[in-house]
């Protein structure tokens, strides 16, 4: 879990570096914020995914700030007399900003998706995206005026009070904090999914026994001032309180949970990806280039009839690391084309050359061809390959563009339901456009995130591309 991964490296900043950030703190702001453009950045080039999900991860999705401002609000919670308030309060203030400059990076990177879905077509989100996506707007604006508002100098030139009272915003913003993350995690924590099971749990945890601990200690001081002891009811009521609530937010990851059905592997996908295939193609590629000068081509032709990460995926059983290929549909390829009467694996993809000109025969794998014998392609034209997504079960379709002997264009559709667009929108917004500039899946990575759908994306423009071949 990356928010324990988190917790864990800022509590060994905190502990080795505590006097450098209060005396350094310029430095760990640009440092904050050089590290946020890196990773933004970072997210749009190929990589592997373990990097991508466990290492630029951890800042893309907010986990490092957000474990810094854990520490924050802790700091403020903790009771009287414990030895850690002192050392905290002195970096307080430090903390919290570095912790905002790198939620911003999370805020950019998944913001290019949600608030560019929120501001143009909103009606492509659910109800639960639509409402945490508004929520993070709110979010952060509260989060930049808690921010410039903490630099000493800004605090200088407030009143004390005033000051104060804007500060008591960042009660609600780590309320806000809190449902923006269960909004995001709880629908795909009961489809089963145990990462989301996990953050919601962990998370409810860290926020409502912060605010049992919050609310606690200002009863006590209430308490103190008025000359009235309560002894530990009021700790005892609270945090039973959160944990009761703590087990109902876990329990609604499992009430009505929607079960996802087993499927089958799609045999036309694997059987691509085994070495006997594999060989039969470099024997195919080879006896094809003896007939030409092109050398060259024979292994660009082979690295594109390979899987995304260029080697065969005999031992996976398909592209990247997730994809087998499942189905809902008994006996089928989880692939379908446009056309309909499709019983055979060709009947799979679809082809539709837009030039006009009988393709019959080039689309149907006959000799009646007019195109040159050294050429990739069939035809100009536009071709159509379709494919399901694993787990989630919804059918994506990529249309490539052929001219020139050249694939001009790639683009990608689904029919992804309300809770699982946001993740195909996350894939389509890079991987059409890394296939097209590769000409192939070859180098292609999944997106971070939106794995699945990314696979889902590169296996149905495979078929495109193999309706599209010679």
């Amino acid at each position: 879990m990356l928010l324990i991964i988190s917790l864990i490296i800022v509590s060994l900043f905190i502990y080795f570096l505590k006097g450098s950030l209060k005396k350094h703190a310029g430095i760990y702001y640009i440092g904050a914020a050089v590290i946020s453009i890196a990773v933004f950045l970072l997210e749009f080039l190929s990589m592997p995914l373990f990097v991508k999900n466990n290492i630029l991860g951890i800042f893309a999705k907010g986990s490092l700030g957000t474990a810094m401002f854990v520490v924050v609000m802790y700091t403020g919670a903790l009771p009287k007399g414990n030895k850690l308030i002192a050392p905290l309060m002195k970096i307080r203030g430090e903390l919290s900003i570095t912790a905002a400059i790198l939620v911003l990076c999370h805020n950019f990177t998944y913001g290019m998706t949600y608030f560019k879905m929120l501001f143009i077509k909103p009606e492509a989100l659910s109800a639960t995206q639509l409402t945490a996506a508004i929520i993070s707007l709110v979010l952060i604006i509260i989060m930049i005026v808690l921010t410039v508002t903490s630099f000493q100098a800004v605090r200088k030139k407030m009143k004390a009070k005033k000051w104060k009272q804007l500060q008591r915003t960042a009660y609600v913003f780590y309320g806000l904090m809190y449902v923006h993350i269960m909004l995001i995690n709880i629908p795909y924590a009961r489809l089963g999914l145990g990462t989301y099971i996990a953050n919601v749990v962990i998370y409810s945890i860290v926020f409502l026994g912060y605010a049992a601990m919050r609310i606690a200690k200002a009863v006590s001081v209430k308490a103190a001032r008025a000359g009235k002891t309560y002894g530990k009811k009021p700790e005892t009521v609270l945090y039973g309180l959160a944990l009761v609530i703590c087990a109902m937010m876990t329990v609604s990851c499992f009430a009505g949970r929607q079960t996802v059905s087993a499927s089958e592997d799609n045999e036309e996908w694997n059987d691509f990806f085994n070495e006997e295939t594999v060989a039969a193609m470099v024997k195919e590629i080879e006896s094809s280039t003896a007939k030409t000068d092109a050398e060259g081509t024979t292994q660009e032709s082979l690295e594109e009839s390979v899987s995304s990460d260029g080697q065969s995926d005999s031992q996976a059983g398909g592209v990247g690391n997730e994809v087998s290929g499942n189905s809902n549909n008994s006996g089928s390829d989880n692939v379908s084309g446009n056309s309909s009467g499709n019983s055979s694996d060709s009947g799979n993809q679809s082809a539709q050359p837009d030039n006009g000109s009988d393709n019959s025969g080039e689309l149907s794998g006959g000799s009646g061809s007019d195109a040159p014998a050294n050429t990739k392609f069939k035809a100009d034209g536009t071709y159509t390959g379709s494919a399901v997504c694993e787990t989630y079960n919804y059918n994506v379709t990529v249309t490539i563009v052929i001219s020139g002997d050249t694939i001009t264009s790639v683009t990608a559709e689904s029919e992804a339901g309300a809770q699982d667009v946001q993740y195909f929108n996350m894939a389509n917004a890079k991987i059409p456009a890394q296939l097209l500039a590769n000409q192939s899946t070859s180098g292609v990575d999944a997106v971070s995130g939106a794995t699945k759908s990314s696979n889902a994306i590169k296996k149905a423009f495979y078929y495109a591309y193999k309706s599209a071949k010679k």
